[in-house]
């Protein structure tokens, strides 16, 4: 947890220099830093926690390309363990509004799990979709807050918690800067 820490760190301390300095265009790039929790197969309480960085390539001012890693740990309230850890590519269709700019996600890519369970790690397939936002928290728009719900489906079936086939839930929100 404390390496994680360091890595929101040091990045924040080299992107936010940047984004201070370059001015919001139509395209642009972002470079974005999400934490939040998921929610796995068929359960309704909050399993762990979830935190990305991306970095986004706008194309025009209605769609943009993400690629994004991830990294997940699921405890199931018990401290079971599983981490996942993924890498995708993601397409945004967005509608942008005055005062908010509303999207839809759609995505691909692999996703690796370390689990302390008789199948204790692998690498899948993964696909994605979500909803989401993003509000200027300056006028000047070089820092954006942004927020998503998704949907997160891997093709694992080790039939153990986390990695049964049912796909997961995850909420996140961070800061988004452009550059």
């Amino acid at each position: 947890m404390k390496i994680t820490l360091y890595l929101w760190a040091v990045a924040l301390l080299f992107v936010v220099p940047m984004a201070c300095a370059a001015p919001a265009q139509a395209d642009h790039w972002e470079f974005g830093i999400r934490v939040g929790g998921a929610i796995t197969d068929d359960s309704y309480s909050l399993d762990g926690n979830v935190e990305t960085i991306s970095l986004l390539r706008t194309l025009g001012p209605k769609r943009a390309v993400e690629f994004e890693v991830s990294a997940d740990q699921l405890d199931f309230g018990i401290d079971y363990g599983l981490k996942h850890t993924s890498f995708a590519v993601n397409y945004l269709e967005i509608n942008r509004e005055p005062l908010w700019d509303p999207y839809l996600l759609v995505g691909a890519g692999v996703i690796t799990f370390d689990s302390p369970a008789e199948i204790s790690s692998g690498t899948n397939a993964m696909i994605q979709a979500a909803v989401g936002g993003s509000w200027e928290l300056l006028e000047s728009g070089k820092l954006l807050l942004r927020a998503d719900v998704r949907v997160r489906y891997d093709f694992g079936r080790t039939e153990q918690p986390g990695e049964d086939g049912f796909g997961d839930a995850i909420v996140t929100f961070g800061l988004s800067m452009p550059f």
